[in-house]
């Protein structure tokens, strides 16, 4: 009831920034193959804080530290049968933090699931021997989407979304927990100023991609948001893309998507942007019809505080969109 009392509204809600990156840079060393899904384990004041430091901020909605934490992933670091029990953790240090926060504006938790597999060490490609098959990989996702219900998520929030097949498990499994579902789609802008789904080996170096992870065609954006329109979830938006690619991501959203639309850029052109040059961004897209607005990959706390202080107090109308 917070959730539809929050979107029924014109009312700007505010999204957490990075996780695993913040959880980096406050002194949590990452795991090469499963990232930041170690750490609810191993670092969980840092990962503690992070959300408490980000609730003060302004956020009304704080993500839990399981992007990394089903269990394929938490494979390439021995740790798969800790799962549930990572993911389940995760959420209630999320609790932890809106209690110690001590603020008087509702904030809830979005429980993150995601497509990603363990990683080769010191690569953005899989590594073949903790890869799934397809059966297992659906039965894992339900696991996972069941360990953030039972911990007490508000919601699930897919992210990094950018293909049918893998996206359509996930949603699957976190729609039969009867949450809220929220959609995130990754995007990647091509030099003629189209956008596709998100494309790795446009967006990442080549040196960090394995030589033998062959080259997908990315995938039409049209295609995966009519896709996970079809879910029917509360919420659908653009996130995990360049600054640049938001804008023209959102124009194609809102041709195939009528709901309550999120956007929270990555970090490729942001971890040399001052907050100010941020908050302004996301000012704008607000006034162009977003309404939940945040930060992924290298966005900071102090990117959102600034962020905070510069919004809106009312979502404008999606034609105002630059």
């Amino acid at each position: 009831m917070i959730l539809d009392d929050l979107l029924g509204t014109d009312r700007v809600l505010v999204l957490d920034g990075a996780i695993g990156s913040e959880i980096t840079r406050l002194g949590a060393p990452m795991d090469s193959p499963a990232w930041c899904g170690v750490a609810n384990h191993s670092h969980p004041d840092v990962v503690r804080r992070v959300h408490v430091e980000y609730i003060r901020a302004g956020a009304n909605i704080v993500t839990s530290n399981t992007f990394a934490t089903c269990r394929h992933v938490l494979d390439g670091a021995g740790l798969g049968k800790k799962a549930a029990t990572f993911t389940q953790r995760a959420v209630e240090l999320a609790r932890e933090a809106i209690d110690e926060a001590g603020v008087d504006a509702p904030v809830v938790v979005a429980g993150s699931m995601s497509n990603n597999l363990a990683w080769i060490p010191g690569k953005f490609s899989p590594d073949p021997r903790f890869k799934p098959t397809p059966e297992v990989e659906a039965a894992n996702y339900r696991e996972m989407a069941e360990a953030l219900a039972e911990a007490g998520a508000d919601l699930i929030v897919l992210e990094m979304m950018s293909d049918i097949e893998h996206a359509s498990m996930l949603a699957e499994a976190a729609r039969a927990t009867g949450l809220p579902l929220w959609i995130g789609i990754s995007s990647s802008l091509r030099p003629d100023g189209s956008v596709t789904a998100w494309d790795l080996h446009n967006e990442e170096p080549a040196d960090r991609i394995d030589a033998e992870h062959r080259r997908a065609a990315a995938m039409p954006l049209t295609d995966v948001i009519d896709a996970m329109a079809g879910f029917e979830p509360q919420v659908m938006g653009i996130m995990h893309s360049t600054s640049t690619a938001m804008s023209p991501a959102l124009r194609t959203l809102y041709q195939h998507w009528s709901g309550p639309v999120m956007a929270y850029p990555e970090a490729t052109n942001l971890a040399t942007i001052e907050p100010a040059a941020f908050a302004a961004r996301c000012r704008d897209w607000v006034a162009g019809g977003v309404q939940i607005i945040g930060g992924c990959c290298g966005t900071t706390i102090e990117h959102i505080r600034a962020m905070v202080e510069s919004l809106p107090d009312k979502v404008g109308p999606r034609s105002a969109l630059a």
